[in-house]
């Protein structure tokens, strides 16, 4: 598949993983524990999530690898019950490990409200409200994803929910932020995203997407799968802007 056709972006949608910050994989020590609790004390198998969503990944390791399929109710409670103990151990696993903002983020994120062409900046992530948070705020990234008159509301985006596609989230994000600007267009929207599952679950709907191989996944694998632009990492706030403004 193409990547869609872009104009200049009006709505951001930021993955968080390998897009803004990477933990050090402090999230697998959180997952490690929610398996063994939830499975007995079973050894905790093989396991690569970048690019699931949270829902996905416990699905995954209650053996259900289609990504592309929305699993019946028992697989749901079961995931959800995962899930939830995931949450509570991400909070106390995230000193564990040595991440760090990636380059020139906040630099971006602090320019955005300056920049007149841009409705909203909103995470769009395979994390769960609570995940995303709990590494926002211990990274220092919450507040631009918060109102600014309203520094305790909950983070401005769509979220892992339940065991879905990621397709399923974008499109949620798009139908939300079209509720408030009903003339928008699809390609008015950018996915910023690192893995093949941003890039796949954004074209899907018709999003393009600026893809980061600031993680696991290289320029050429993101490349292949034919997003609107790949970069080795995301350029300083001025270029940034720059970028988000061509249409082609």
């Amino acid at each position: 598949m193409n990547s869609p056709a872009k104009r200049a972006t009006r709505v951001l949608f930021w993955d968080i993983d390998g897009t803004l910050l990477v933990t050090g994989r402090a999230g697998l020590i959180a997952w490690e524990e929610a398996y063994r609790e939830q499975s007995g004390g079973q050894p905790f198998p093989p396991v690569r999530p970048d690019g699931l969503t949270d829902h996905q990944i416990a699905a995954w390791l209650l053996g259900h690898e289609d990504h592309t399929s929305t699993p019946g109710a028992d697989l749901q409670a079961q995931a959800a019950a995962m899930v939830a103990r995931y949450e509570a151990g991400l909070g106390p696993a995230l000193p564990l490990r040595k991440g760090r903002v990636l380059e020139h983020v906040e630099a971006i994120l602090a320019s955005l409200p300056s920049l007149p062409f841009i409705h909203t900046s909103w995470l769009v992530t395979g994390n769960t409200r609570p995940g995303a948070t709990a590494k926002l705020a211990h990274y220092g990234l919450d507040r631009f994803f918060r109102p600014a008159d309203d520094p305790s509301a909950p983070l401005d985006g769509v979220f892992s929910e339940r065991v879905e596609p990621r397709a399923r989230i974008v499109e949620r994000a798009l139908a939300a932020v079209r509720r408030r600007w009903p003339d928008l267009h699809p390609d008015e929207a950018l996915v910023i995203g690192d893995t093949p599952h941003d890039i796949e679950g954004a074209h899907a709907i018709g999003v393009p997407v600026l893809a980061v191989a600031s993680n696991t996944h290289t320029i050429e694998d993101l490349q292949a799968l034919k997003p609107w632009r790949a970069v080795p990492a995301l350029p300083d706030a001025d270029a940034f802007a720059a970028r988000i403004l061509a249409r082609e």
